[in-house]
């Protein structure tokens, strides 16, 4: 059986860190030219290159274990996230593009691509059919 993957879709999140990035290169090329705190700079520049991508490239796979795990595509610093699919008691979309899932202890919220929502939704209630998902309106 192989392990089902699901990219993720972060939406404004990616436009938001390219904006944030952009503006730090601007005050590098700035500190450059009038050469003040150019290391300081340097050093915010590869923090939020780094720190955004490994917080917006993701993807979520179900694996043989029945885990539901939120991997990171390019790992830096980042750890992969494992939640238990029997500890999943409910399920929600609450946009196009995200599901809640309420676990035992908490909640998390997944952003998915569209297209591949349905099919998780689909995967996670076989794996536990104990799952609750309130009606669609």
């Amino acid at each position: 059986m192989d392990e089902k993957k699901y990219k993720a879709n972060n939406g404004l999140s990616n436009i938001f860190w390219g904006i944030f990035i952009i503006i730090l290169l601007v005050f590098i090329i700035d500190g450059i030219i009038n050469s003040e705190r150019i290391w300081t700079n340097i050093l915010y520049i590869v923090f939020a290159v780094i720190f955004s991508i490994s917080t917006t490239i993701k993807e979520y796979v179900i694996t043989e274990l029945n885990f539901l795990e939120v991997r990171f595509i390019l790992k830096f610093f980042a750890k992969n996230k494992r939640i238990a699919i029997g500890d999943i008691i409910g399920m929600k979309k609450l946009k196009k593009n995200q599901l809640r899932i309420d676990l035992v202890r908490g909640f998390e919220i997944l952003r998915v691509k569209e297209s591949d929502i349905d099919a998780l939704i689909a995967e996670l209630k076989d794996r536990n059919p104990r799952i609750k998902m309130p009606e669609e309106e």
